[in-house]
């Protein structure tokens, strides 16, 4: 939940009240952005820059309470744009996974991390952006059409959309292990 008050200081510009911003946040937007673009420093260099832009742009957010879809809003346009600076980084990440999964005993035993969270990574952009707030960060469709600038509607369809893909991409990861013996 958004600190009007919080918020309405940070807009007169009181640095104590921005600092205590960046701690409410932070941690938080750091995940996002690290579930964005699956690299920690590119994360740690996103979020430097989204509360910049937050600091330098906060006076003109109208209604406080919309804080958070706005700060997310920068957050994700922050994380598209870097990340599509950084492409070869999932090529990287590939080979080290089926690298990995050359040994049978790292097949089965951490779906619910490393497999999942592979699967996403293969979802596109948009898509990858809308699982990850809504299932990550807890937000709603509303509040995620209004920070990726779409209609509710298509929140909607990337998230069945998704939770199609990813049923399939770990059911064909699960077959594929047995196949091979793995579990």
């Amino acid at each position: 939940m958004v600190d009007i008050n919080l918020i309405i200081r940070c807009q007169k510009g009181e640095l104590s009240a921005f600092e205590e911003l960046y701690e409410n946040y932070s941690t938080k937007a750091v995940r996002t952005a690290f579930s964005i673009v699956n690299k920690y420093e590119l994360a740690e260099d996103i979020i430097q820059e989204a509360f910049y832009e937050c600091f330098r742009d906060i006076s003109k957010l109208y209604t406080p309470e919309a804080f958070e879809v706005w700060f997310y809003r920068i957050l994700v346009r922050t994380s598209w744009r870097m990340k599509s600076d950084e492409k070869k980084f999932f090529h990287e990440q590939l080979e080290t996974y089926e690298s990995r999964m050359k040994d049978p005993h790292d097949c089965f035993e951490e779906i619910e991390s490393n497999e999942l969270a592979y699967a996403i990574n293969r979802l596109s952009l948009p898509m990858k952006t809308t699982v990850i707030l809504y299932y990550y960060n807890g937000l709603s469709v509303r509040e995620i059409a209004g920070i990726m600038n779409c209609f509710q509607g298509t929140v909607k369809s990337r998230l069945y959309n998704s939770r199609k893909i990813l049923a399939k991409e770990l059911k064909n990861w699960s077959t594929e292990c047995l196949g091979k013996g793995y579990i």
